[in-house]
């Protein structure tokens, strides 16, 4: 997508799909108000809020360029703690095969967490959750794997979901950090590109 237009077209398709903004938000890797806008705004009026939008579909549809980036996310996990982790944690949807490909890397179990964004509505939050059908957190090292950071708050709440799952969460790692995260709330975080708008 090369255009506001686009953006709006492929928002409002989304939502017609039945996705939530929050759901639009993570699958155009865009923020939850900048998909608000594009849901109720659009091109007609007031200026869109300050985001980056990124297409990421050259990495995600080659299984063989994805191995790598998730190998050089691999490398930037063992930069960032000493401590070897037992489990990473994707959060879905996007971070999921980037955590598959480097729990591989480094021999940890896989977990998958379900981000309170996905459930976003304006005025409704949604809650975070793990998913069942993968490995448990409680009294492990867990690293935590998205592919775009945004504002940091969908690592912030996997954070807490971790802590509150008794797990030790000892890094984050992303693909893409649009805000320049290095920590939050004590947990190291690292990206392989980070982006900054310029105005």
């Amino acid at each position: 997508m090369h255009s506001i237009e686009e953006l709006v077209r492929k928002a409002k398709e989304l939502k017609n799909k039945g996705f939530t903004t929050g759901e639009i938000a993570d699958e155009l890797n865009i923020s939850r108000e900048t998909a608000l806008w594009l849901l109720t705004h659009g091109v007609e009026a007031e200026r869109a809020p300050k985001d980056i939008y990124i297409d990421w579909r050259n990495i995600g549809s080659n299984p063989n360029v994805l191995k790598n980036v998730a190998a050089a996310l691999a490398e930037l996990i063992k930069e960032i703690t000493t401590e070897k982790p037992e489990v990473i944690a994707g959060i879905a949807i996007s971070g999921i095969p980037l955590a598959s490909l480097i729990a591989v890397e480094l021999n940890a179990k896989l977990a998958v967490i379900r981000p309170k964004k996905h459930g976003w509505e304006p005025g409704k939050e949604g809650k975070s959750f793990l998913l069942s059908n993968f490995a448990g957190v409680e009294g492990k090292k867990v690293v935590i794997v998205d592919d775009i950071a945004t504002t940091g708050s969908t690592i912030k709440d996997a954070i807490e979901l971790l802590r509150n799952a008794n797990a030790k969460p000892i890094a984050a790692v992303v693909m893409i950090d649009k805000k320049g995260l290095e920590e939050i709330d004590g947990v190291p975080c690292r990206a392989l590109i980070s982006v900054s708008i310029v105005d």
